[in-house]
């Protein structure tokens, strides 16, 4: 097999990305998803309005959405119990809970036309005060991965970023086994009981000024074994426990199930480049 590489190298040359120079590899990948409230059905008036669903006949896209994103009744609302349901603040999707399974286009034809799919980062940084996002790191930028209890899905992303074709190391970026050296700590996976200690543990070996990536649906919120734990799961963003810790931290949320490695890298380029504000 090492052969099998060599002789490939030597005949066809380089085969890393030229990414960040060019983008080169993003085209594939999608990053955000929108959701146009206008076409789906409700906004229509073509369904019947019923007092059973709150004034909301055609919920389906809602219902089988098995991480919560779609939430019809934040935007429509019906005061007279007839006829068009009437416009509120706010929108239907929560993309930092949307996993792109795609079961709402499959149940619903409108939702299709409805939902566009973007190329843009959709990040969240919680307006913690007091945290300087510039630039805190001068060259090379390293990173501590702790697994709080996930499927794999997320780590198998993140193996792929130091394989010749991505190639972080080329960028500056390394993935350091000892959380003393680390600048970001990059957490994947539903937060659980069992590895509480470990992660605290983690957490308070990395010295600041540094970053916490929550990288996946479910290090966000719990994603889809929300419902499946004991005691539940609201994942570390709305954790009361780290709303106080992160307070002294720089948080950045990477939503999706899983990030893909163009999202991964532009989030750690962005920390390394200090373009955080």
């Amino acid at each position: 097999m090492a052969f099998f590489w060599t002789y490939n190298g030597l005949k066809f040359g380089i085969k890393s990305v030229k990414f960040p120079k060019e983008n080169d590899f993003y085209d594939g990948f999608i990053s955000s998803i929108n959701f146009d409230e206008n076409k789906c059905l409700n906004s229509k008036g073509l369904a019947n309005l019923s007092e059973k669903n709150g004034d909301l006949t055609c919920i389906e896209c809602e219902s089988v959405c098995p991480t919560g994103a779609i939430s019809l009744h934040d935007i429509y609302s019906n005061s007279s119990g007839k006829g068009k349901a009437s416009r509120k603040s706010g929108g239907a999707l929560d993309t930092n809970r949307c996993i792109f399974c795609g079961l709402c286009v499959d149940t619903c034809s409108d939702i299709a036309s409805a939902i566009n799919y973007g190329k843009d980062l959709n990040l969240y940084t919680p307006p913690f005060p007091g945290n300087d996002r510039g630039k805190i790191f001068k060259r090379s930028l390293f990173v501590k991965h702790i697994d709080t209890g996930s499927c794999g899905a997320c780590e198998s992303e993140i193996n792929a970023l130091s394989n010749p074709y991505y190639n972080i190391h080329r960028l500056g970026i390394f993935i350091t086994p000892s959380p003393r050296f680390a600048d970001v700590l990059l957490v994947t996976g539903t937060y659980t009981k069992e590895m509480s200690d470990i992660f605290f543990n983690v957490l308070e070996n990395i010295p600041r000024p540094r970053y916490i990536v929550l990288m996946g649906s479910c290090s966000l919120f719990g994603g889809i074994f929300k419902n499946g734990l004991k005691d539940g799961n609201d994942g570390l963003l709305f954790n009361d426990k780290m709303k106080k810790l992160f307070k002294e931290d720089n948080v950045v949320a990477l939503p999706h199930c899983p990030p893909n490695p163009f999202e991964i890298l532009n989030v750690l380029l962005l920390i390394k480049k200090g373009d955080f504000k």
